[in-house]
C-alpha cells in the first residue's frame, strides 16, 4: 500500500514517514508512506505539485496545510483555501483523501523565537474551519488534528521552540492519527 502526505515543512520531516509506517506495520499493515512537502509552501504553490501527486496513484493521500496559508503575510483567504483544498481532493479522489486540520501553535514561543510570526490560534479558526467544510461538502476524510493537540495534557509539549514545527511527541500524535484513519478505511473496505 502506498500512502501520500501532501503538506508543508510539517510534513517534510522524516518522523512522518518512519513513524506512520512503525505504526501501521505494528497493525498488520504493509505500507509505504511518500511525502510531497516542500517547507514554506502554501496551498497556492502547491498547486504547482499537485499533477506529481496524482501521479504518485496512492491509495491514500493526507493533505496537510494551513500553518503557512494562515500566516497574516501570505495573503490567503479562508475563501482561497477553501478553493484550493477542494482542487486537491478532486484531483486526488475523495473517497482516498484525508484532509487534516491546521495545527495549533504555541503563540508565547513564536512571540519569544520572532521565528513565525503573523500566526496565532485565534487566526487559524477560519482555516481549521474551512478543512472541516470542505471535508464535509466534498466526501473527503477529516482528521480534526487541531483538536486533537489541545485534547493533549500539554500542548506546548508537541511544539518546538519556534511554536509551529512539532516535537517528537507531536509526531507521535499526528502519525497516531493517520495510521488509525489508514486502519479505519482498510476495516471499512473488508468490511463492505
Amino acid at each position: 500500500m502506498k500512502i501520500a502526505v501532501f503538506g508543508d515543512s510539517i510534513s517534510t520531516h522524516i518522523e512522518m514517514a518512519v513513524m506512520t509506517q512503525a505504526l501501521l506495520t505494528e497493525a498488520g499493515i504493509a505500507a509505504q508512506v511518500e511525502r510531497f512537502a516542500v517547507a514554506g509552501e502554501d496551498t497556492n504553490a502547491a498547486m504547482n505539485r499537485l499533477a506529481g501527486v496524482v501521479a504518485s496513484s496512492a491509495d491514500y493521500y493526507y493533505v496537510f496545510f494551513g500553518a503557512n496559508d494562515a500566516a497574516v503575510h501570505r495573503q490567503i483567504s479562508p475563501s482561497q483555501f477553501a478553493d484550493n483544498l477542494t482542487t486537491f481532493v478532486t484531483a486526488l479522489g475523495a473517497g482516498k483523501t484525508t484532509i487534516l486540520t491546521p495545527s495549533y501553535v504555541n503563540e508565547t514561543a513564536i512571540a519569544k523565537t520572532q521565528k513565525m510570526l503573523g500566526r496565532t490560534n485565534a487566526g487559524f479558526l477560519p482555516y481549521v474551519e474551512i478543512a472541516k467544510q470542505v471535508a464535509n461538502q466534498t466526501g473527503a476524510g477529516l482528521i480534526e488534528l487541531n483538536q486533537a493537540m489541545l485534547a493533549s495534557p500539554n500542548p506546548d509539549d508537541l511544539i518546538v521552540s519556534d511554536g509551529v514545527h512539532f516535537t517528537t511527541k507531536g509526531y507521535q500524535l499526528i502519525t497516531s492519527l493517520i495510521a488509525a484513519d489508514v486502519r479505519t478505511r482498510e476495516f471499512k473496505k473488508e468490511h463492505v
